[in-house]
């Protein structure tokens, strides 16, 4: 229901109002220290911090009251600024701890705490604490913590790192930098596990013909990719994204280039799929698919396909990974983006970007609104897509994994992460600076640790930075696309 009506949506974001951290209790244990052999200890629970993430829709904030919202673990306070554009600070008073988020917004471009009236700008900066009066001492010397923001498109982009910003552009997806080439659509859900869960499913072998063999996508068409059990070569990218080569999809084919519908599987002495009644349903949408969804006017050379980099899924068939959170996959006629932002631990807000080419009147957009609000946002973002969450949801992260070789491209995201991510190289420099500083006291440091995430070179890291080979053709196409017999 999620893709009509926002009931759960709006329960969970008033339960973490309702829940907030506040009273008398003792504060949060400090992280355990990871184990050095298993990587995934070293992923961030509350995910990655020296990144911009998209926060909330503009319009969810007004001009009276703030806005409470929580982020990678943090509480926020929402407002709008002396420019009408959305500022994020702290959500815990820094007087005595109250929630600003329970305030007003009685001075423009200001929020105020409603307990003492402490009143804080969009830098931070106390610019009025109410009780005492205008030669209050707390004025100038009570900052509380100010998180950086950017809007673009309607959307809210936050900075949730200790340090300098990076360049907006090398985050987010270029589409929002862009007004001209698309239409943008979007919807939010939430899923009920962590951040690194609900982004490593992308290219897993499980989808098409298991998780998602009865979703209305695969119904309606044979797009799933190929069953193989060779994994993926891949190419990182800027050390921001990872993208597969996808040379692994012909394994099963037969001599005349055609993949199989059933499989048979010596163990279990059975066919998988267990029944092709599934290929009838195809036939019945074929022609949909060759004349109302790939025709020759959506196929146009000026609309198709909609320009984008490498680094977020350059060519038609293609995805890629992208840090902090973001799953992008290029289908040629639009552009599909999943962002899971960490919320808590096991709680991720599942943000959803779809560009569409820019229509040329005023009755294209409308058109597309409607397609996408009536039928495309369910289709793909909540039947489809919304099955990885289902399965994904009870993983058991912290138990011994047994990884298959088609987990490959899965263990690399995990190297990006840990090895190459900006927080990753934030805590090498850290370790190397207090290494100087201990030198230049007449310290001896212990031997050097192999741990994961040093400064070590990662061979597979390395090997997919150095990568040229070009993304195989999978084609959008899907009639054009090899045969299912």
């Amino acid at each position: 229901m999620g893709a009509y009506f926002k009931f759960k949506e709006r329960r969970i974001e008033k339960a973490l109002e309702r829940d907030s951290i506040r009273g008398f209790s003792a504060p949060p244990a400090p992280e355990p220290e990871y184990d050095a052999t298993d990587r995934r200890r070293a992923i961030p629970a509350k995910g990655l911090r020296e990144y911009w993430y998209p926060l909330i829709h503009e319009d969810q904030v007004g001009y009276k009251k703030p806005v409470y919202w929580r982020i990678c673990g943090e509480e926020l306070a929402l407002f709008r600024d002396d420019q009408g554009k959305v500022a994020a600070v702290s959500d815990v008073c820094p007087h005595r701890g109250a929630s600003l988020s329970q305030g007003d917004c009685f001075y423009k471009g200001t929020v105020s705490c409603p307990y003492h009236g402490a009143t804080f700008d969009k830098h931070g900066d106390c610019k009025a604490f109410i009780p005492e009066g205008p030669d209050s001492k707390m004025v100038g010397n009570l900052p509380i913590k100010a998180y950086p923001t950017q809007t673009h498109r309607g959307w809210v982009w936050v900075w949730m790192g200790d340090a300098e910003p990076a360049p907006i552009e090398e985050d987010i997806p270029p589409e929002f930098l862009d007004l001209k080439t698309t239409s943008l659509f979007h919807s939010t859900t939430y899923w009920n596990m962590n951040w690194i869960i609900a982004i490593e499913n992308q290219n897993d072998s499980h989808n098409g013909f298991y998780v998602h063999r009865n979703a209305l996508m695969q119904l309606m068409s044979p797009r799933m990719r190929a069953r193989t059990p060779v994994g993926p070569r891949s190419k990182l990218i800027a050390d921001r994204a990872l993208t597969p080569m996808m040379q692994n999809q012909r394994y099963y084919l037969d001599d005349k280039g055609n993949m199989p519908y059933q499989l048979y599987h010596e163990g279990v002495g059975g066919m998988w799929p267990l029944h092709t009644w599934r290929k009838l349903v195809w036939k019945l949408f074929s022609p949909w698919y060759r004349w109302g969804v790939y025709n020759k006017w959506r196929l146009d050379p000026k609309r198709y396909p909609l320009p984008s980099p490498e680094e977020w899924a350059g060519v038609p068939g293609a995805s890629a990974w992208h840090l902090p959170s973001a799953i992008r996959v290029n289908a040629g006629v639009y552009l599909f983006t999943r962002y899971a932002v960490p919320v808590e631990e096991n709680l991720s807000r599942i943000i959803y970007f779809q560009h569409r080419p820019m229509p040329r009147t005023i009755f294209g957009h409308i058109a597309q609104w409607i397609w996408f609000h009536g039928y495309f946002n369910y289709w793909l973002n909540y039947n489809f897509s919304g099955q990885d969450g289902v399965v994904a949801a009870p993983t058991r992260y912290w138990t011994k994994e047994n990884l298959a070789p088609t987990d490959s491209h899965m263990s690399l995201l995990r190297k990006l992460v840990t090895e190459r991510s900006r927080d990753a190289k934030r805590r090498v420099a850290a370790l190397k600076a207090a290494a100087a500083a201990a030198i230049a006291g007449g310290d001896t440091l212990p031997p050097k640790s192999a741990a994961i995430g040093s400064d070590s070179v990662d061979a597979d890291l390395e090997a997919a930075a150095q990568e040229k080979a070009e993304m195989a053709p999978l084609g959008v196409i899907v009639h054009k696309r090899p045969k299912m017999v």
